[in-house]
């Protein structure tokens, strides 16, 4: 087993004994080892696809192109800095290489926010991120690297995720199908909801306290790993910014429209602008045109008295 393999593996092992461990300090260090051993697994896959003599081109930050013996121009990899996440998910959707990269960002997120944001990592956070390691490496592994999971990691490790993994995911099940029950208003809150998360400690297992209420908007959640009881402005809107987090992101680097914006009626960035609705507070639009030119209006325009920016500027000028 060469290098970089073998110290994927240990990463992973030792994460799982962090996590079975009965010190809750080292949940953090669980989530963070298992974290970087399935990348170092990812980075494996660029290292055995490189071609030889290519200073492990794949697996490299950096490039330099070369002439072969042949007189044919190729690429080698220079220096020792490997390639970061983002270049990985390039590199192997140009190579066919699949990965779920959904539960593989909500692991590099936990880790994150653990160590960022959180002085403490909950129970149940921490078993959600071994179920998305669970079933990343159970494809990766065994399609990607063509090992058995069990071979690779040994018995006692990946028994260890199996049984951790199939019991958050009965427990997850159980929250999603509580949260199911919410006469949701519109379509859209189904991404919404995949991204609810306890505001306390980051678990998924969240699940609403009465889901027979007169108004969404007072709804209640509890976290069933923490307790805590929160409402529906701070868990519907971290879930929001999480969930439209890739669409707005995409836009800021192809110059679009975002998804989401900044709502005229509770100012959080929470205005769907395809449904055109605040998925928040339920705001809508009273002005869709302007009264002097037509141009549509948004949600920024809503106190120019149904005028767009130009002839709202132009009125106050005049007055």
């Amino acid at each position: 087993m060469n290098t970089l393999l073998a110290n994927a593996v240990a990463a992973i092992r030792l994460g799982v004994e962090d996590f079975q461990s009965t010190d809750n300090a080292r949940l953090i260090s669980a989530v963070r080892n298992i974290t970087a051993g399935v990348l170092l697994l990812f980075k494996e896959k660029l290292r055995q696809m490189s071609p030889s003599h290519s200073g492990e081109v794949l697996l490299k930050e950096r490039l330099r192109p070369a002439i072969s013996k042949t007189g044919q121009i190729t690429f080698v990899g220079i220096g020792r800095k490997t390639v970061n996440v983002q270049q990985i998910e390039e590199r192997f959707k140009s190579l066919d290489v699949y990965v779920d990269w959904k539960r593989v960002y909500q692991l590099i997120q936990l880790r994150n926010d653990l160590e960022h944001y959180y002085t403490m990592a909950s129970f149940a956070a921490v078993q959600g991120a071994i179920a998305d390691a669970f079933v990343v490496l159970q494809s990766f592994v065994t399609v990607e690297l063509n090992v058995e999971p069990l071979d690779l990691l040994g018995e006692s490790t990946w028994h260890a995720l199996l049984a951790q993994s199939h019991v958050f995911e009965v427990q997850r099940a159980a929250c999603r199908s509580e949260l199911d029950k919410i006469d949701w208003p519109n379509a859209v809150y189904a991404d919404v909801v995949a991204e609810i998360r306890c505001v306390r400690c980051h678990s998924e297992l969240v699940k609403p306290v009465d889901v027979d209420v007169e108004d969404i908007l007072s709804l209640d959640f509890q976290c069933t790993s923490c307790g805590e009881i929160s409402q529906f402005d701070d868990t519907v809107g971290d879930a929001i910014a999480a969930a439209f987090a890739g669409e707005t992101h995409i836009a800021m680097t192809d110059d679009g429209d975002p998804p989401i914006v900044s709502c005229h009626g509770c100012g959080q960035y929470a205005f769907h602008l395809k449904n055109v609705v605040c998925l928040l507070c339920r705001a809508t639009l009273g002005y869709t045109e302007c009264a002097v030119c037509g141009d549509a209006l948004g949600p920024e325009d809503q106190d120019n008295r149904g005028l767009c920016g130009y002839h709202k500027w132009q009125a106050d000028k005049d007055d």
